[in-house]
């Protein structure tokens, strides 16, 4: 099975999809053809699209795979071809705004980073800053913190 990157622009949405089960989608064609059994590899006419492209693919999906990537590429432009595939990132938590209550998210980021009070100051100032990085359920604690102080907060998985 190929790996979770775009078909066409090759965006790597791996990590979202284990973690989230989104980011992007397998898109099967007209000339799809399972693999018999036993047999390991990826199918012809199956393709995985990120979230941006996915639609488009999906409206093609009548085609076989080889017009569906030239409409696409008609419609999209051609991206580089990706040459480097790299190991999957682990998601971060990303406070994207303050809120009302700086001194609760200050102490949030005391606790999460073990962060000093004037360098938890500094940080805190940088606003969009990356909280922590892990699994989801690592900081779900420290979500839930932030978003109690009114924070802004966003998992990246990028």
């Amino acid at each position: 099975m190929k790996s979770e990157y775009c078909w066409l622009c090759g965006r790597d949405f791996l990590c979202e999809l284990f973690y989230a089960q989104s980011g992007g989608e397998l898109i099967r064609f007209r000339d799809f053809a399972p693999l018999p059994d036993g047999v390991v590899g990826h199918p012809r006419g199956l393709e995985w699209f990120c979230r941006t492209h996915a639609p488009a693919a999906r409206d093609l999906s009548h085609l076989d795979s080889a017009s569906a990537l030239t409409e696409l590429q008609r419609q999209f432009g051609r991206f580089p071809e990706r040459v480097e595939y790299l190991p999957m990132p682990e998601p971060s938590l990303w406070v994207t705004k303050v809120g009302p209550h700086p001194a609760r998210v200050l102490a949030v980021i005391q606790q999460a980073t073990g962060r000093r009070a004037t360098e938890a100051l500094t940080v805190l100032k940088s606003v969009p800053f990356e909280l922590v990085r892990g699994s989801p359920q690592s900081f779900e604690g420290w979500r839930r913190s932030l978003e109690s102080a009114e924070a802004g907060v966003e998992i990246r998985y990028e």
